[in-house]
């Protein structure tokens, strides 16, 4: 790994380590773990929470995912994106909308906006990270829009700080499950504020549908205007980072710190040549326990 560029959070990979991981070799998987943790210390944990890896451009679609993978386990377990187990999802186009009905997500979509945190909707953990490596960009749009939540917070404390006491209480996520017997909302807080800082769960859509249900309480008033004021920040240019992937580029990102997003984009025409990432969200890791020393 190059560290030459220090004022950006982007990594060149040595294409040598790359294959390693991809043929399962343990000495380069040892390597990229202690690389990514690395990554993770300074970019995850403090900083702009996330950071990019670059020299993939060369592994086809099989590849691709074996190293994703692989960069997903030494960061945490990896979760299941869907109600069947699936690990590693194709987000791109597949031809809907997100209104067109109760269980379609934001990432089977072309359309842009929908600032949001990943699994919000799924019950128990909310994944601590999520990674996306392109395999193929769009025509055109596309791009990746990242808001960190210590902005956010600064901005609303500023503006009307009651917006975050109201942001603090529990909402109700639609968990877009239409299975029989699987609860259809989950609660959360937008916001949560304690000694570790400052996290977010946000799915404006997700949350609306879900105060829409029958037996859940509509969203209250301060609320709903705390919601409005956090997508009116969710909008500022000046607190927007826009990144468009490369293909061959994985990004890495602190799901719990930074909201994000992407600008519609315009497929290519043809079978097989439209936008394609590949999508995994990762669990965090167990706390290792504390090691007391011996008794004098």
């Amino acid at each position: 790994m190059d560290d030459s560029e220090q004022t950006t959070p982007i990594h060149h990979l040595d294409q040598r380590l790359v294959d390693g991981v991809v043929g399962d070799d343990p000495s380069a998987r040892a390597a990229l773990a202690r690389a990514v943790r690395d990554c993770e210390e300074r970019h995850l944990v403090t900083g702009s929470g996330y950071f990019l890896l670059s020299g993939l451009g060369h592994l086809d679609e099989s590849a691709a995912r074996r190293f994703l993978l692989a960069l997903s386990v030494a960061l945490g377990p990896p979760l299941p994106q869907t109600f069947d187990g699936e690990v590693v999802r194709e987000v791109r186009d597949r031809g809907v909308r997100l209104e067109s009905g109760p269980t379609v997500r934001y990432s089977d979509t072309r359309h842009g906006g929908h600032l949001h945190t990943d699994g919000v909707h799924r019950p128990g953990e909310v994944p601590a990270y999520f990674a996306l490596h392109c395999v193929r960009q769009a025509a055109a749009g596309g791009a990746l829009v990242l808001v960190h939540v210590a902005d956010l917070v600064r901005e609303l404390l500023a503006w009307e700080p009651g917006s975050v006491a109201a942001l603090r209480e529990p909402v109700h996520f639609d968990t877009r499950d239409g299975r029989p017997g699987h609860p259809v909302t989950v609660p959360r807080p937008v916001l949560e504020l304690d000694r570790g800082g400052a996290r977010i769960a946000y799915l404006r859509e997700y949350i609306e549908s879900a105060h829409r249900r029958p037996g859940i309480a509509p969203l209250s008033a301060p609320q709903t205007r705390a919601m409005d004021r956090l997508d009116a920040l969710l909008s500022r240019p000046d607190l927007r980072t826009c990144y468009r992937l490369e293909p061959g580029q994985v990004v890495v990102v602190n799901n719990r710190v930074v909201v994000h997003g992407r600008t519609t984009f315009q497929d290519r025409p043809g079978s097989g040549a439209g936008r394609l990432m590949l999508r995994t969200w990762i669990g965090a890791r167990p706390a290792r326990p504390t090691v007391l020393p011996p008794p004098l």
